[in-house]
């Protein structure tokens, strides 16, 4: 008969705080992971940055080049779309380095409040707990909800609105929009000897390229708090993992138990 093995239940959710356990004294180990924290964060955005301006240099730099081509016009169609790909890609790049900017500020947060506690109290169920409970805190700004019945829901338009003009959001648009254009022109230049689909298609497939990427940036967002909504523990550990500088947090008997497994 198969034994099974009890599922391990996560103590971020029902944690609770001991007044007894905050201290004083700050933790340097604490203060220099909130550095670290803030300097990824800082990187995070650069290399965003980066990538928009790489693509806009190679945008000026190539298309004038592909129009002054003695070539047959379905190559430079072809040569358009090359880049249009290059595009999407680097708007992938894009969507993940705000996600990981989300989470890190997340982190940045729960180092800064965890310098509050002793730093013997803590340990994995609190790391856990302080990290779940920014993220519900953070989700308002971020996401707009409502309630359906017993379950609470994201309201997609309504969270598209409510960051639609923030820095964030609008850096997004840039490389999407520029990609976009991009199919447009590749598509017409392919289609260039029909007289009704070549604008039909390049049309369709440029809303279609701009709507699934508003729809992926959101997507990914929302994931992040995912916990918040289905309180699955996969959820919680999807998220927590991208926060790799609160992984100091295992305590004593963990490190002891890995430590005993290794000797023997």
């Amino acid at each position: 008969m198969a034994v099974q093995k009890k599922k391990k239940k996560f103590l971020y959710k029902d944690y609770k705080i001991d007044k007894e356990i905050l201290d004083d004294e700050k933790d340097f180990h604490l203060e220099q992971a909130y550095s670290l924290c803030v300097n990824e964060l800082g990187l995070q955005q650069t290399k965003r940055d980066q990538i928009i301006a790489f693509y806009i240099a190679i945008i000026s730099f190539v298309i004038p080049a592909i129009i002054d081509l003695s070539v047959a016009t379905f190559i430079k169609g072809l040569s358009f779309l090359a880049l249009f790909i290059l595009g999407i890609l680097l708007t992938w790049v894009v969507v993940r380095y705000r996600v990981y900017k989300e989470v890190y500020w997340i982190t940045c947060r729960v180092i800064k409040q965890l310098n509050n506690f002793d730093k013997e109290a803590i340990n994995k169920a609190l790391v856990q707990h302080m990290f779940y409970r920014n993220l519900k805190k953070s989700m308002d700004s971020v996401l707009v909800t409502r309630q359906a019945g017993n379950e609470v829901k994201v309201k997609g338009w309504s969270s598209y609105w409510r960051n639609l003009y923030s820095s964030e959001t609008i850096l997004f648009h840039i490389p999407v929009l520029i990609s976009s254009v991009v199919l447009w022109i590749g598509m017409y230049m392919l289609l260039i000897d029909f007289t009704l689909i070549r604008y039909i298609i390049p049309s369709a497939l440029t809303l279609a390229n701009l709507l699934y990427f508003t729809r992926h940036y959101y997507k990914q967002l929302a994931k992040i708090y995912n916990v918040v909504f289905d309180g699955n523990d996969d959820s919680f550990n999807a998220v927590f993992g991208k926060a790799w500088f609160l992984h100091f947090h295992l305590d004593f008997n963990e490190n002891k138990k890995d430590s005993d497994s290794l000797q023997a």
